[in-house]
């Protein structure tokens, strides 16, 4: 089915680009002498000396003609899909030219900006300030959560720069220089040299290039080497504690084993070489952020160490390391900006996403061994059943649009996420849709073909240094319709641009397998709750609570709904018993064999109640179950295909 008014590829692949074209030319008629080419490249350098204990000193040289100039601090961060530029965490800024101080006024409409005259006879700005860490998370974005701890740092180089606000990001030259503290070890995608004094030198590359390229630091610190040769891979980890370090060798067998497995899936590699930089520390944020040839991680202590930690976080190593393909090497048009400053159209995380939740977190975890087939099928049934029974917001809002508003989603709280939806739908839900697509291929081409095809056509060619491949939803149609003609653009939208009243589960009973219901326990489910600190009941009697007791969501029109029960409640006792993880678990199941409503006493503010819920289902975990009429196209999915 076409979309009304469809436009042709090449049209607007050509309106984008002279729409972009003229912003620029509006953008650099309002920055004064900023919109000039620099003649020499500007000069930073980062004293992360006093970072384990929150701070990081930037001084910038910045090239400078006399006038009117406005710095920019970056605002949209790529990977973070937002305009999360911690600038909150921005202290003591101080402006000189020619050894006078140089007054700044930050752009009352833009506070990402400052506005500043460059002096008469003055060729160069010398400008300083400090990036604070802080100690906790404080909001949706890496630079807003902690980048040091007392035995490792990660230097983010968008917390550290100021740039003239018209600068393209692949053209401005930054020379860097980053001083550790004494005797610790380091990783990052950008070679340096080490200076007599110790301080870091890296070779001149575009801020681009620089803000793609985090460096991880440590006193405990390792490498280990998971490919040589011409595109050579390794992981560095540095941990709050050395025992944190010690990686099983079956981990690291199966880590190569990934590198061989994604080779083999897109066909080239697009990176010169790549470093997974996995910081360890239990006050760190946990998290991911893709880098074209590196990705920062950051986790609990027991990654590596803790099974549990391992089966729910695991993943991260293969998602963010499909990122170099797919959101690197290929972007979509709209997140392929001209430097932080421009907003970001983040309408395609389907794919960028939500493919990649596909590839790097089903196929690729198979594949590699990361996980075991069990454990693969219980991952997908977790995820496929929170879309299919804990999103009743899918009556009103199509999935696109939690693409569209990622900015505001991934901030946003965890109350109401049933009803609101959440950034999480665009990575599961588009998985679903991605495992559909797959199937349709391999079922119409007789099995010959595969997903597989396409990412050798979309995201393969020729191994090289990064490059950057911007996309359009045409250009992604057209290519399956290459592999396997097919309505390409109406299949995406009725799952993706329509209101869905059900979840995309035909990849499931299209692989030959049925999502079911049933007491038995779903053991990814069951280590996700214990990592989050909740008691997920969504998927049953629609109740989310932390271990405390404390409500966290409600499924709208679930039994717990329909019952009274609201987030910021708190149950302090469950048909007379006081609230415990085990006597909420033990009175669920009892309530499957009993006519009984269950009594609910809860704190609401000042008041204490009792409400009564209608519910006999017990307690409800998904599963994956075995179609015998159809074939399982599952397991050939995630059959290895790359070299021993």
């Amino acid at each position: 089915m076409s979309r009304p008014g469809r436009i042709h590829s090449e049209f607007r692949r050509r309106f984008f680009r002279l729409a972009w074209g003229l912003s620029l030319v509006v953008l650099a008629a309002g920055q004064g002498s900023s919109a000039i080419p620099l003649a020499r490249p500007v000069e930073l350098m980062v004293d992360a000396t006093d970072a384990p204990r929150g701070r990081f000193h930037a001084r910038l040289v910045i090239p400078a003609t006399p006038g009117p100039l406005t710095l920019a601090y970056p605002k949209w961060i790529q990977g973070e899909h937002g305009p999360s530029g911690p600038i909150t965490l921005m202290a003591g800024l101080s402006i000189h030219a020619r050894g006078a101080v140089v007054p700044w006024r930050r752009d009352p409409l833009d506070l990402f900006l400052f506005r500043i005259v460059v002096p008469a006879g003055a060729d160069a700005l010398v400008v300083e300030f400090d990036y604070l860490s802080p100690t906790q998370a404080t909001g949706g974005g890496y630079g807003t959560s902690p980048n040091a701890t007392p035995h490792l740092l990660i230097v983010d180089w968008h917390n550290l720069v100021l740039y003239p606000a018209a600068a393209a990001a692949g053209e401005l030259q930054v020379q860097a220089r980053l001083r550790l503290p004494v005797g610790w070890q380091h990783d990052g995608a950008l070679e340096s040299r080490e200076e007599p004094d110790g301080t870091l030198l890296y070779p001149p590359a575009p801020l681009a290039t620089l803000l793609d390229s985090p460096v991880l630091a440590g006193d405990h610190f390792r490498s280990e080497v998971l490919e040589a040769g011409d595109r050579p891979a390794r992981m560095s980890i540095a941990a709050d504690r050395a025992a944190s370090l010690e990686i099983p060798a079956d981990r690291i067998a199966t880590y190569r084993r990934l590198v061989q497995e994604a080779k083999a899936l897109f066909g080239a590699r697009h990176y010169r070489s790549y470093h997974w930089l996995v910081a360890l520390g239990d006050t760190l944020e946990s998290n991911g952020l893709e880098h074209h040839e590196s990705t920062d991680i950051r986790d609990r202590m027991g990654f590596f160490t803790d099974a549990a930690v391992r089966l729910t976080e695991e993943s991260v190593i293969s998602h963010e390391y499909v990122h170099s393909w797919n959101g690197k090497h290929r972007r979509p048009l709209g997140l392929a900006t001209r430097n932080p400053q421009q907003t970001l159209d983040s309408e395609l995380l389907w794919v960028y996403e939500g493919m990649t939740r596909y590839l790097g977190d089903v196929v690729l975890t198979g594949r590699s061994g990361l996980w075991n087939l069990e454990a693969s099928r219980e991952h997908l049934a977790w995820r496929a059943a929170r879309q299919d029974r804990a999103r009743p917001g899918r009556s009103w809002r199509p999935l696109v649009d939690t693409a569209v508003s990622a900015q505001i989603l991934y901030p946003a709280p965890m109350e109401w996420t049933s009803s609101l939806r959440s950034w999480a739908d665009f990575y599961d839900e588009s998985m679903l849709v991605w495992l559909e697509a797959d199937t349709i291929i391999r079922e119409k081409s007789g099995g010959n073909r595969s997903l597989d095809d396409f990412c050798q056509v979309f995201f393969g060619g020729a191994d090289g240094p990064p490059d950057l491949r911007p996309y359009t939803r045409e250009d992604v149609e057209a290519a399956l319709g290459k592999v396997t003609p097919f309505d390409w653009h109406g299949f995406f939208q009725t799952r993706l641009y329509d209101v869905h009243p059900q979840a995309p589960l035909g990849g499931l009973a299209d692989s030959g397998w049925k999502l079911v219901y049933d007491d038995r326990p779903n053991e990814f489910q069951l280590v996700r709750s214990a990592y989050d600190k909740t008691l997920d009941h969504t998927l049953g009697i629609g109740l989310l609570v932390d271990l405390s007791g404390l409500v966290k969501d409600v499924v709208l029109d679930s039994a717990v709904w329909r019952g009274g029960l609201g987030p910021g409640m708190k149950v302090v006792a469950v048909n007379g018993r006081k609230f415990a993880p085990e006597v909420l678990e033990e009175e669920l199941k009892a309530a499957g064999k009993s006519a009984a409503a269950i009594a609910f006493t809860l704190e609401h503010g000042e008041a204490v109640k009792i409400l009564r819920v209608d519910f006999h289902g017990g307690v409800l975990y998904p599963h994956l179950e075995r179609d015998p009429s159809r074939r399982d196209l599952l397991a050939a999915i995630l059959t290895p295909r790359g070299r021993p």
